[in-house]
């Protein structure tokens, strides 16, 4: 059965060609909605949860200063930065400060555009480097391609003779230039400040702590810790009761950034996607990436090859409620390929030992 996808959802997959929230068979939805209202965790401190069909994509945090405001990831959209913009103005006349990114992926970062004034944006170092090396140009060549395939689809429909089929192509490139419109209008802004360790924010009686703690989903996430308030943004190092995008990410280092994460004193974990969790939540995202492991390496030591296990490896019942189902065969293939790696990477460090030690011990 054929499945229309949402306008934001295909210029997310022309961006990030290699991860789709959805596929027509497999991927079972997170809970949420773009939100009406914003959620409130406690006073002055706000999560956006969304869903994945909407504009936004993923989730967003405002943080009421005494003189201003803070943003940590602001959707995907120009459209849904627009709409969070007007929810924080509902909220308090202050201006926007601060936008903070947790990565550098355009779910997180494409509706800084629409946010009004000129608020310092701060990222990792990494996260700075990744999209102007890496999404920006990805956009620059969906720009192009877009607007190649608009002059290809009006050459066609100058050459149709067939009234009918002029007026599907017409239907189609309405639709094509409604896409090219929206896609061209989109402004990439990187961060200004960078963060390599840890950023300490105080504005009245609130702290706020922007920590990296290691890789991850990608190797540049930060976090934004609040201690007064024990709360803990996550962006995408925390998908609750959702297989996560692995694209970029260093699944062996994972757990033990999330492990990092669970020694701080908090109760409240807000994800990249899904609803505001629970330590246990977070505990149960930490035990599916180590199942993950635990499922692939075993056919990593036999030397199977990548495509059976692909196809042999099956996701366990208790993870089969679980959103984004269509993202567990690049789980699998993620952990393989980082298996395999550190298998060759230790095999070849031993052979370069045996080779010291016969140089060292000649045998007479």
């Amino acid at each position: 059965m054929l499945r229309l996808i949402s306008l934001p959802l295909l210029i997310f997959a022309l961006l990030y060609p290699a991860f789709s929230f959805q596929s027509a068979q497999s991927t079972r939805p997170l809970p949420g909605r773009d939100s009406a209202e914003l959620i409130k965790i406690v006073d002055g401190v706000f999560a956006d949860i969304v869903s994945p069909d909407g504009n936004a994509v993923g989730n967003s945090a405002i943080v009421v200063l005494d003189r201003g405001i803070l943003v940590f990831d602001t959707h995907f959209t120009p459209e849904a930065g627009q709409a969070l913009a007007g929810k924080i103005r509902a909220l308090t006349p202050k201006p926007i400060q601060y936008v903070v990114y947790s990565h550098f992926h355009p779910d997180h970062t494409h509706g800084t555009q629409s946010l009004p004034g000129t608020p310092q944006i701060i990222g990792s170092t990494i996260t700075r480097s990744e999209i102007l090396q890496k999404d920006l140009p990805a956009l620059n060549r969906s720009v192009a391609a877009a607007g190649a395939q608009l002059e290809k689809m009006r050459k066609a429909l100058d050459d149709e003779p067939d009234p009918i089929e002029k007026r599907r192509l017409r239907t189609q490139i309405n639709a094509r230039q409604e896409f090219f419109a929206r896609i061209s209008r989109q402004n990439v802004l990187a961060p200004i400040v960078t963060v390599d360790d840890s950023l300490l924010l105080f504005d009245g009686k609130r702290q706020i702590q922007i920590k990296y703690l290691g890789k991850g989903h990608t190797d540049g996430d930060l976090i934004l810790y609040l201690p007064s308030e024990k709360i803990v943004f996550l962006g995408d190092l925390f998908f609750n009761a959702a297989l996560p995008n692995v694209q970029d990410a260093a699944l062996l280092e994972w757990v033990g950034t999330l492990e990092e994460v669970l020694k701080l004193d908090a109760d409240k974990f807000v994800p990249g996607h899904g609803a505001v969790g629970s330590r246990e939540d977070v505990r149960a995202f930490i035990k599916y990436l180590q199942d993950l492991r635990g499922w692939v390496e075993p056919a990593v030591a036999r030397g199977d090859a990548l495509d059976q296990v692909i196809h042999e490896v099956q996701i366990s019942g208790k993870y089969s409620s679980y959103g984004f189902q269509n993202l567990f065969p690049s789980n699998v293939q993620k952990m393989y390929e980082e298996l395999k790696a550190q298998q060759l990477e230790a095999e070849a460090v031993q052979a370069d030992a045996e080779r010291k030690s016969k140089k060292q011990n000649p045998k007479p």
